[in-house]
This record gives C-alpha cells, structure tokens and sequence, in this order.
C-alpha cells in the first residue's frame, strides 16, 4: 500500500510540475521573453516534475525482498 502511495505522490507532482511549466512556456512564446512574475513557477514546475519522476521510479524500481 504505501509503494503504491509513493507512486501516486510522484505521479501528482509530476503532473502539477507539469501545469507550471506549460503556462510559462506559453508567455514565453506569446512574448518572446519570459516575464519576471513566470520565472517562479517556471522553476518550481520543473523542480516539481523532476522530484515525481525520481519519487516515481525509485518506487517503481524498488523491489521486496522474498
């Protein structure tokens, strides 16, 4: 039960790392340069996305013993 916990807090973060990022992405391409206000979630969106995809499969590769 708590692997499958871990899996899916790794796979939340990743999707809200995601919902930060793509937002900021999209006023960098409107503006041709990143506003100051969308540096902070830009960065917090791709520290959140990494920290679920190495929560994730550490998770997924960690195995019990028999």
């Amino acid at each position: 039960m708590k692997r499958i916990i871990t899996i899916a807090i790794g796979l939340l973060g990743v999707l809200m790392g995601v919902g930060l990022i793509l937002p900021a992405l999209a006023k960098l391409r409107d503006m041709g340069a990143m506003p100051g206000a969308a540096v902070v979630p830009y960065t917090l969106g791709i520290v959140l996305a990494l920290l679920g995809i190495g929560t994730t499969a550490f998770s997924l590769m960690r195995r019990k013993a028999a």
